[in-house]
């Protein structure tokens, strides 16, 4: 089990799971009322496109990627690679006191990664169009994950943080080297090193694209 990405969940529950489609049917719905409330134009979800779907690294390795960009925001630099435990990382403590204390008073490079940091590791929407900031649920209207995230930005997050690890972005996300590297996290040279990192990135990377291609939601779940 972990979290899983798809790309496209209403076509493919359309005719799998008519329970689950009405579901996130209502739950888009309240995503829209999140949209007007920040005077966002509404989501139209896809019915009928080819479908992405992928899993994380279990619920973890989406902290291996945040650390980076911690560390990247509180030290400006790429560390080493975690083996262990990235959220007890001091600068991931240092990152979120900042976004739980400044909010709104931080400057735009402090926000540079927002939209990968400001987000639930286990379920959420990222949207198929470009807002700056990270939308909160504020009136408890229900949305899953309480925060959304743009897809747009989040590729641009993700894009930016492939290249500090060197990483290629052309590569499928399914090819066996992100695993290889994943399962031997710290060892092997250059991107591989920081296999965990890579293994997230890519996944997220590829599930941004295909949001942005097809005009649909990134489902976390």
């Amino acid at each position: 089990m972990g979290l899983a990405l798809e790309v496209g969940i209403l076509a493919d529950l359309k005719t799998a799971d008519e329970e689950g489609y009405d579901h996130i049917r209502e739950q888009l719905s309240l995503v829209n009322q999140l949209l007007a409330a920040n005077q966002l134009p509404a989501h139209n979800e896809p019915e009928e496109i080819p479908v992405f779907s992928c899993g994380m690294f279990g619920y973890s390795g989406l902290h291996y990627l945040r650390r980076i960009a911690a560390h990247l925001l509180v030290n400006d630099a790429v560390p080493e690679p975690c083996v262990d435990q990235p959220t007890e990382d001091p600068a991931m403590f240092d990152c979120y006191d900042e976004i739980a204390t400044m909010q709104d008073a931080r400057s735009d490079e402090w926000k540079r990664f927002d939209h990968l940091l400001c987000h639930s590791d286990a379920e959420g929407y990222y949207l198929p169009q470009e807002f700056d900031e990270v939308l909160f649920d504020l009136d408890d209207l229900g949305v899953a994950g309480f925060q959304v995230g743009s897809s747009v930005k989040l590729l641009q997050e993700c894009t930016t943080l492939a290249a500090a690890l060197g990483m290629p972005t052309d590569l499928d996300p399914e090819d066996p080297i992100f695993y290889e590297a994943a399962t031997n996290q710290g060892t092997g040279a250059g991107w591989q090193r920081y296999g965990m990192e890579c293994y997230s990135c890519i996944r997220l990377i590829s599930a941004a694209r295909h949001s942005i291609e097809h005009g649909a939601a990134i489902v976390f779940s």
